[in-house]
């Protein structure tokens, strides 16, 4: 017979308050047949039991500033829906929150989330507007559009072969597939909030609470989710890049497999850290859902970074949003090819609620 590992037990310091109202730190250890780490991104408990959990990290050099703005219902809602605009240096999403899903009252204000990710020099810079200046900022840039993409030949010709009937070619196919791109975004443009169109998100007009920042980086467990009698889920185990909104949904999927075999076990009466059986099986389900999911964003702002490099578009340029001509040719390909492909998936009903169902976190509640 296989003996079950011990309980867990871990140190840690927790504050006392006196009777006379003075408080103190005082050592304590904690027991228990099952301890799951929920503790987030800086994990105490991963990184107590460092030697378990070693991880993957990549830095994005980006940092996210974000806040909860009230909207202007003037200008619109949310409608149900998410939006993200593509600046050089990162994505801004406008996000809704609760009462903008759910409300029923007109005269509530609405609210939603905003999470701007840019270089660290920019997000400092939104870090030291006041209130009002950055919503005039977030307005400005995430209320126009959509952009024309550039030119993909420059108009010196360099790189052309010196025969005219190429050249000319050359320059129609480029005209046809931005018209054709353009076309297939504004075919789909609309202010009615009941269409499943493009549309121009709403404007924002107040800062509600603090404005806040962090840096962005990859991470993930190099070997697995699980210690014996350990489980960790959400950003204790991963963190990903907010461009695709896909941190929660991997840490809601981590919350309900583990759930689920804690019930399953617990209707078996078995211990379910006893053994490996409960703890592998989450282990095996997880790390290639998390994998997947980290490998896949990361790979989404790669595709999306390739266009960010050129510091002179920033937000503190005040052309920012008109300088696409100075993009180079593989940079305008790229951008091009990102836009058709975009707006080849928004026209196509099928593919576009398949790839919203995944984004929602639909495939962990089956």
């Amino acid at each position: 017979n296989v003996e079950p590992p011990p309980p867990v037990e871990m140190s840690c310091t927790r504050s006392i308050t006196n009777e006379g109202g003075s408080k103190h730190d005082e050592e304590c250890t904690l027991s228990a047949d099952l301890l799951v780490a929920a503790d987030g991104a800086n994990s105490f408990v991963r990184r107590t039991l460092g030697h378990s959990f070693p991880m993957i990290t990549h830095s994005y050099d980006r940092k996210a500033v974000t806040c909860t703005v009230e909207l202007d219902v003037r200008k619109g809602d949310m409608a149900r829906t998410a939006f993200q605009r593509f600046l050089p240096h990162g994505p801004i999403a406008l996000l809704p929150v609760w009462n903008s899903l759910n409300n029923h009252d007109n005269d509530a204000p609405i609210y939603a989330n905003v999470v701007w990710s840019t270089t660290p020099s920019e997000a400092n810079h939104l870090l030291s507007l006041s209130g009002t200046e950055f919503i005039t900022t977030l307005n400005h840039h995430l209320c126009q559009g959509p952009n024309v993409n550039p030119p993909l030949l420059s108009n010196n010709n360099r790189g052309m072969p010196h025969i005219p009937i190429i050249g000319t070619i050359a320059k129609e196919m480029d005209s046809l597939l931005r018209t054709a791109n353009t076309a297939l975004t504004m075919g789909t443009w609309t202010e009615s909030p009941s269409r499943n169109y493009f549309r121009m998100p709403p404007a924002s007009a107040r800062v509600v609470g603090s404005i806040m920042g962090f840096d962005l980086k990859l991470s993930h467990v190099q070997q697995g989710y699980t210690a014996p009698r350990v489980a960790l889920v959400g950003d204790a185990a991963h963190t990903v890049h907010p461009m695709a909104g896909q941190g929660l949904n991997l840490g809601m999927g981590d919350v309900y497999s583990l759930s689920e075999l804690i019930k399953e076990a617990v209707d078996s009466g078995m211990d379910v850290a006893g053994t490996g059986l409960f703890l592998d099986r989450y282990n095996q389900e997880r790390m290639v859902k998390g994998l997947g999911t980290v490998g896949g964003v990361h790979g989404l702002h790669e595709l999306f970074r390739c266009s960010g490099s050129n510091s002179s578009s920033g937000i503190m340029n005040a052309n920012a949003l008109n300088s696409g001509g100075n993009a180079s040719g593989v940079e305008s390909v790229v951008g091009l090819g990102r836009s058709l492909g975009m707006n080849v998936v928004n026209g196509l009903g099928p593919l576009r609620r398949a790839f919203a169902e995944a984004a929602a976190g639909a495939a962990f509640s089956r």
